[in-house]
């Protein structure tokens, strides 16, 4: 066998590999595109109607329905209306028509990237899109963020991850109580 012969051989292992690891990225983005939207999620999924009014209040429906990836942890209805009797005479018109705070509330609630439950829980705290940290850890309540148990982990989206918490998370300075948590 001439040199040329050899390195062929040589790289051919190397060239298989990367036409695997395409043929995988291409598959995996396909299957990701087929998802629906972080938004798309939260406007169909039977549970998170205040969530989705609170989003479209915001003006955040579009910034995740869009191109970027996001992790959300996402409260429940119920964990709303905890929030509310926690804070009375609080009505959900009066959050949904509080702007700053409500997006305050509602940016405590995401971090960028595309978090998978190990990832969150592995990282111990996570700079969130206010700039404020949480913290992550496993209890015998299960997974957490801060005081918010993460009931249902890993709901993949086109644009991220949504993992469904059973409290709202209020951000340091949010002059609202922290509602007990569903136990």
């Amino acid at each position: 066998m001439n040199t040329q012969t050899l390195t062929y051989w040589k790289t051919l292992p190397i060239m298989f590999l990367l036409m695997v690891f395409a043929s995988v990225s291409i598959a995996g983005d396909k299957a990701r595109s087929k998802l629906p939207t972080i938004t798309e999620i939260a406007e169909t999924t039977e549970g998170f109607e205040i969530l989705y009014a609170a989003l479209e209040a915001a003006g955040l429906d579009d910034t995740f329905d869009g191109k970027r990836n996001y992790t959300v942890f996402a409260p429940t209805d119920e964990a709303f209306v905890r929030l509310l009797e926690a804070n009375p005479p609080l009505t959900a018109d009066d959050l949904l028509n509080s702007g700053d705070l409500l997006v305050s509330v509602l940016s405590y609630h995401v971090t960028r990237g595309n978090r998978l439950s190990g990832s969150v829980l592995g990282a111990g705290s996570l700079k969130m899109l206010d700039k404020n940290i949480t913290s992550t850890r496993v209890t015998d309540n299960g997974p957490m963020i801060n005081d918010a148990v993460i009931t249902g982990p890993d709901i993949r989206a086109k644009n991220g991850v949504i993992h469904v918490i059973d409290t709202v998370l209020l951000p340091p300075g949010v002059p609202l109580v922290s509602a007990p948590a569903a136990r």
